[in-house]
């Protein structure tokens, strides 16, 4: 991991009361210093100039959907989308299938959680299975990494069992979440209780369901013990603020958060007729909808938080049938920034306080702050930048986005997670390895399909249909390898996070075998796989520059531009130098790629060179330093640069050797499988995060139909199950 230098930004830290211009040093995931004009050396410096500084953001309420429901969203999704709207931190709400109401099913989500791209902190369950029955052992829970307790998605069934709640949870000195509404007066309700609903003839809520729920439980806060703490969720009426408000005035430890859809929206949405705008609690009425607004900005509501509910477009579609939930971590600080600061109704400083440090607070956990020695999480916010949301941008699973199409100010421009740059819309950093190493998180797979197709290895029947279109030519040979690889690249697109096709496999069918390369990269991408192209090209200055273009850039003609092949990484020869690498270096900057230099190859032969001795180095020792080097400016948030390097798996002393000597260079590893190379040949490619490398089969996934007993028209079905199995392998040695 990288340092990080942030130098003149503004820095905004309620925590701390901080509301200036300075730098923020990082080292080793921490926060180290703070001040004007800090002279000191980093691995990346970012000027933050015009922008604002603050800590990370913690959404209280979040619905991960993870474990048992993984096709609305999941850990790693959501986490992506966090990043992505500026949250650090995660709190998981437990209704999950099955419900977080055990030691275990915490173990799996934090677990599950250890690489994502924001801190998650599970809240376990009140009741077990959330069935209102019997107590779950809090202790357990919190002794499990718990940080609150709820029955979130419905009420603690009864009042006595809340009541025995807030006693148990004051003894652990943990907080009690609150979904108030009272099931007997809401029953089947889906919206609001309001003129509209009644014209669109569907089932209502009164705002009564959530004031008598409200009252219910700060009632037995009253009664609880003092160091009983109640949170109330998702606030949307008048008469609850009053009812909080009134128990604040009395002295109980009692907070609130509402969500940016409840002060910026009313009912009068339904009328739109779509499912997006569904959500429980409902909109409320205009009077409702200002009655929060303004409870929020004079603090008698805490906290913002999004009560992120991700559903598939199909469970969206009808909107009398949909379920209720919106997502919204992407979105909730600029929509809120929109609404509140742009507005003139709060400062940007009141408004991380809402969203960072009252969170913290309320967790009472040491985050949330920009404090020395605290966990470097932090956003760079541009407070000047508009944006409109489209839905087809969004990092989760789900878009079932209640601010699609609409304008917004207040853009996270970088989310720092620990000293980790997790999601950066800067645009001026190489950030194609950080987009690969997503793609392996998610997937738990460091697999890349070589797809390196000789015609040998093509399905009969394949051939025989291309054959029979375009004859004995090469126009066959060059379809048959499309239709090859697209029926790879169909079953494998899940599974493995990238592919690398071998141009010279299909140069050597001509132009038509070029073509067939352009369009697999192409269907790669659009089943969004990452693309490294093995060309191994080497040359210098405008030539080199050329084959970028082609490879990896753009190309210009006529006045307009174009992409060319458009991978997302090249493979290259560095042994002309610094000439032949430099004009890559520009194109990757420009069109965020990357590169893998040749290193330590995996062929028999590369000693006779690779390990010769430059002074008291070999020749592939010196070669990976120059990587290092050329890639010294371009470390990105995973701590690698746009510069990788290529490492034999067939060598694995010095792939070992290698990884600690190159922390900054990612690893492409050939020699797998077929060439030799084994799973614990491989382990040293890896860094401490069980990151850093991607492994490459070709023959032995391409071809496993030929070796495994499949008929070949299954050779798809094969492929997956290679590819699987190599995954597992892989991963048992990590």
């Amino acid at each position: 991991m990288g340092n990080l230098l942030f130098k003149n930004a503004h820095v905004i830290d309620p925590s701390q009361k901080l509301d200036t211009v300075g730098d923020v040093l990082v080292v080793d995931g921490k926060i180290a210093d703070f001040g004007k004009a800090l002279c000191c050396s980093a691995d990346n410096i970012i000027d933050a100039s015009g922008l604002v500084l603050a800590p990370g953001l913690i959404d209280l309420h979040v619905h991960l959907r993870d474990p048992g429901l993984e096709y609305k969203e999941d850990i790693i999704s959501g986490c992506r989308a966090a990043a992505a709207g500026g949250v650090t931190t995660v709190c998981a709400m437990p209704n999950t299938k099955p419900v977080c109401d055990n030691a275990e099913t915490v173990k799996y989500i934090l677990e599950k959680a250890a690489n994502a791209d924001a801190h998650v902190l599970p809240i376990g369950a009140v009741s077990v299975g959330e069935n209102g029955e019997k107590l779950t052992d809090m202790q357990a829970l919190k002794e499990a990494g718990c940080c609150a307790f709820s029955d979130d998605g419905v009420p603690v069934k009864t009042a006595e069992l809340m009541r025995e709640a807030l006693k148990e949870a004051a003894r652990l000195d943990m907080p009690v979440f609150a979904h108030c509404e009272e099931k007997t007066i809401s029953r089947d309700g889906i919206v609001n209780e309001c003129d509209v609903a009644k014209d669109l003839n569907m089932p209502q809520i009164p705002v009564s369901a959530e004031d008598v729920g409200t009252a219910r439980e700060t009632a037995l806060l009253m009664s609880a013990p003092k160091n009983a703490r109640l949170h109330i969720c998702h606030v949307s009426t008048g008469n609850s603020a009053l009812l909080i408000a009134s128990a604040k005035r009395n002295g109980f430890n009692v907070t609130a958060e509402t969500c940016p859809h409840y002060f910026i929206f009313n009912d009068e949405k339904l009328l739109l007729k779509d499912a997006d705008y569904r959500m429980n609690p409902p909109l409320r009425s205009a009077v409702d909808q200002f009655s929060v607004l303004y409870s929020l900005i004079d603090g008698v509501i805490d906290v913002i938080a999004t009560d992120h509910a991700p559903h598939s477009p199909e469970e969206k579609a009808d909107f009398y049938k949909a379920p209720n939930g919106v997502i919204g971590m992407e979105t909730s600080f600029s929509a809120s920034y929109t609404a509140l600061v742009a507005s003139g109704l709060i400062s940007l400083y009141e408004l991380i306080d809402k969203m960072a440090c009252k969170p913290a607070e309320i967790l009472n956990r040491p985050i949330g702050t920009l404090k020395k020695g605290s966990a470097a999480d932090i956003i760079l916010i541009d407070e000047s930048e508009k944006f409109t949301v489209d839905i087809n941008k969004l990092h989760g699973k789900s878009k079932n986005c209640i601010f699609k199409n609409r304008e917004l100010q207040g853009k996270v421009k970088m989310t720092v997670l620990s000293g980790r740059i997790v999601y950066n819309d800067l645009g001026d950093r190489q950030m194609a390895f950080d987009r690969l190493i997503r793609a392996i998180d998610e997937k738990k797979n460091p697999t890349v399909a070589g797809l390196d197709p000789k015609l040998d290895y093509v399905p009969e029947f394949i051939k025989k249909d291309s054959r029979e279109k375009y004859g004995d030519t090469l126009e066959a040979a060059a379809d048959a390898l499309l239709t090859f690889n697209k029926g790879l690249i169909d079953s494998l697109c899940d599974v493995v996070a990238a592919v690398k096709p071998q141009c010279a496999y299909y140069e050597m069918y001509g132009w038509q075998g070029v073509k067939a390369l352009y369009d697999t990269i192409a269907y790669a991408k659009e089943k969004g796989l990452f693309v490294i192209t093995d060309g191994k090209r080497n040359d210098i200055g405008t030539t080199m520059e050329a084959y970028a273009a082609a490879h990896i850039g753009k190309t210009e003609a006529f006045g307009k531009t174009f992409e060319s092949f458009s991978a997302d990484a090249l493979t290259v020869n560095g042994y002309l130098g610094s000439d032949g690498i430099n004009p890559l270096l520009n194109i990757c900057k420009e069109e965020d790629k990357g590169i893998f230099v040749l290193v330590k190859t995996s062929n028999p032969s590369s000693g006779e060179l690779q390990d010769r001795l430059l002074g008291d180095k070999t020749v592939y020792e010196t070669m990976g330093e120059m990587c290092e080097n050329w890639g010294k400016d371009s470390i990105t948030d995973y701590g690698y640069s746009c510069v990788g390097a290529v490492v034999g798996a067939t060598y694995p002393k010095q792939l070992s050797s290698l990884r600690k000597e190159l922390p900054h260079t990612f690893f492409l590893v050939p020699g797998y499988g077929a060439q030799g190379g084994a799973a614990k040949d491989i382990a040293g490619a890896f860094d401490e995060n069980g990151r850093g490398a991607v492994i490459n089969s070709s023959r032995g996934i391409m071809c496993a139909y030929k070796k495994g007993g499949f008929d070949e028209k299954d050779y798809a079905v094969a492929a997956r199950k290679e590819a699987i199995r190599m995954r597992d392998e892989i991963n048992s040695v990590l």
